[in-house]
């Protein structure tokens, strides 16, 4: 339970951190991003780029969390549940802010991803608990 715990918040600092990341080279070297963040009028492009660095930090943050929790990917779905828990009021509150396709995308893909890197990082030796100890032995 603890290690699930730990790898959550290992997850949640990833994707936060991929996140800050992203934004700040943004801003840094597209500067029609930078000129349209404080208004949120974002050009299909941008709405597509945002959309793919939380697809691709979703991904890491499973990724370390199955790592860490070594427990077969489960952390990797409670990791997307608690994205969606976390994202889908900030969504709602915003929903006039973007068109309402983005914020489907955006909260359907989150459980999905962050399951599927867990259930494939399970069958790599780092991601896996038992099953994978004991491929490391033979």
């Amino acid at each position: 339970m603890v290690r699930r715990g730990v790898a959550l918040a290992a997850g949640v600092a990833t994707a936060l951190t991929i996140a800050l990341a992203a934004t700040l080279v943004a801003r840094g070297m597209w500067p029609a991003y930078a000129a349209a963040e404080p208004h949120k009028s974002y050009t299909l492009a941008m709405l597509v780029a945002r959309l793919s660095v939380g697809a691709l930090g979703t991904a890491a943050a499973a990724l370390v969390a199955t790592i860490i929790a070594r427990d077969g990917g489960a952390a990797a779905w409670w990791l997307g549940g608690l994205f969606l828990a976390l994202s889908l009021p900030l969504h709602l509150r915003g929903w006039a802010d973007y068109p309402a396709w983005y914020h489907l995308i955006y909260l359907s893909c989150l459980v999905p991803i962050a399951g599927i890197i867990g259930r494939i990082m399970a069958k790599h030796p780092a991601g896996s608990g038992t099953a994978g100890s004991a491929r490391l032995r033979r």
